[in-house]
């Protein structure tokens, strides 16, 4: 039998009576009592100490094939798995039928009753605990792709290839600066909305008249977007008129929130009003725009990219908790601009797109490329965790109302519900030639 570490003064047993080689394994116990009623194997938390001190003892118990909780009461018998749990969690648990006890509250009482015979007996037909961490592939439900929520980006060609934006889901978007990243993602929201999705969106480059601004173009459409000049500079803009303004403001109440990043962007801010929204309005979109605006707890480089990990780990989790989708931004570490971006350019390292399910980029082309090839921009999928998808879609762009849409056979504009606000129509999703789909 090989030596075993002294526990005794956390743990009230006998040591002549330990035995790991016998088969029905550890047997731990409410009180000395019962350990005085198993008499072999059996063990009970010490006099004075805490479930703390179950840390001490991991040496010693870990050598048993199984540990026995044999407790009648229930509310002992579960305080008693919790801790063991918590701390010896990588031997499996055992707990006797409540039937066993024949209505004894007690392993002594039962002894007293019974003898050692219906002690022994408690082991017959016992039951194990499901481990924590680690489920049986044959016991896991099929799931239906078909019947995952998720949100249509508009572009076919993008949601034939990735099948949109599944619910528990991160999409991280990347490229340099001024690529029109924001601008997109914008676009999305307003389309997510327009599919039913309320969403709620964290800027932390914009103030919050400057994104409504942009969105409420995006929203309008072309059709609805007016030209103006400024009266002192004389720079043109594009603006709505105030009717337009008033049927999109309605369309999208309570449906269309944004952080109010006046107090900053800290992380744990970010998070907590996201699930506020998530709870209170039913957002299930989410954009983070994008992670280095956010207040990032880190004074070295290697401890702001692991801040920049952590924090789209707890993205991820977020997303998965809730069933939303989070979309963030996060630029390409400094490199060649004319290179081709790879997943792991992103951030500091591979992590932030190592914890995302999707990866997007999104490329302006030079005008010299863009006269050759026919469009504005390049939307690559980098990553496609659900299908393995990689492609990339040409993108022409109108300017008036900061839309994107597809090349050479599409158009920028779509409809969308707020124009039949008022008969309370939910407009159907539209490809680039105005078709639904």
């Amino acid at each position: 039998m090989p030596t075993l570490c002294n526990a005794t003064q956390w743990l009230t047993y006998r040591a002549e009576m330990i035995d790991t080689a016998l088969p029905y394994g550890l047997w731990f116990c409410a009180d000395v009592l019962d350990v005085q009623a198993v008499e072999v194997n059996a063990v009970c938390l010490g006099l004075g100490y805490s479930w703390e001190d179950l840390r001490h003892c991991r040496e010693f118990m870990t050598q048993f094939k199984t540990i026995f909780v044999p407790v009648a009461d229930d509310g002992k018998r579960t305080e008693i798995i919790r801790e063991i749990e918590s701390y010896i969690p990588d031997v499996p648990i055992l707990t006797p039928k409540k039937s066993a006890f024949h209505g004894c509250g007690s392993i002594h009482e039962l002894r007293e009753k019974g003898g050692l015979s219906a002690v022994d007996k408690l082991l017959y037909d016992a039951e194990e605990r499901p481990t924590r961490g680690l489920i049986s592939l044959a016991d896991v439900e099929q799931t239906d792709m078909s019947q995952i929520p998720c949100v249509l980006s508009g572009f076919r060609e993008l949601d034939l290839s990735i099948g949109g934006f599944y619910a528990g889901e991160v999409s991280v978007w990347t490229e340099c600066r001024g690529e029109g990243k924001s601008t997109l993602l914008g676009q999305l929201l307003v389309g997510a909305i327009n599919q039913g999705f309320p969403v709620c969106a964290y800027s932390g480059e914009l103030p919050a008249w400057r994104f409504k601004q942009w969105v409420v173009l995006q929203a309008a459409g072309p059709e609805n977007v007016v030209a103006k000049t400024d009266t002192y500079s004389g720079k043109p803009f594009c603006s709505v008129s105030p009717s337009v303004q008033t049927q999109i403001d309605e369309w999208w109440k309570n449906r269309f929130f944004l952080y109010d990043n006046q107090g900053g962007g800290d992380v744990n801010r970010i998070l907590s009003i996201f699930e506020y929204a998530c709870r209170r309005y039913g957002c299930c979109v989410f954009l983070v725009d994008n992670l280095m605006t956010a207040r990032l707890h880190g004074e070295s480089e290697t401890d702001y990219y692991r801040a920049q990990s952590e924090f789209t780990g707890r993205l991820v989790e977020f997303a998965k908790k809730n069933e939303v989708h989070v979309h963030l931004v996060a630029h390409p570490r400094k490199g060649d601009k004319n290179s081709r971006l790879d997943a792991d350019d992103v951030g500091g390292s591979g992590d932030v797109t190592n914890r995302a399910d999707n990866v997007f980029s999104l490329k302006r082309l030079s005008d010299e490329e863009a006269k050759q090839n026919g469009f504005h921009s390049v939307l690559s999928v980098l990553k496609n965790r659900a299908f393995g998808s990689t492609i990339s879609i040409g993108l022409d762009f109108d300017e008036p109302s900061r839309r994107f849409y597809k090349a050479l056979t599409g158009n920028a504009s779509k409809k969308l519900g707020w124009a039949f606000f008022e008969q309370q129509v939910l407009w159907e999703v539209q490809d680039d030639a105005g078709k639904p789909y």
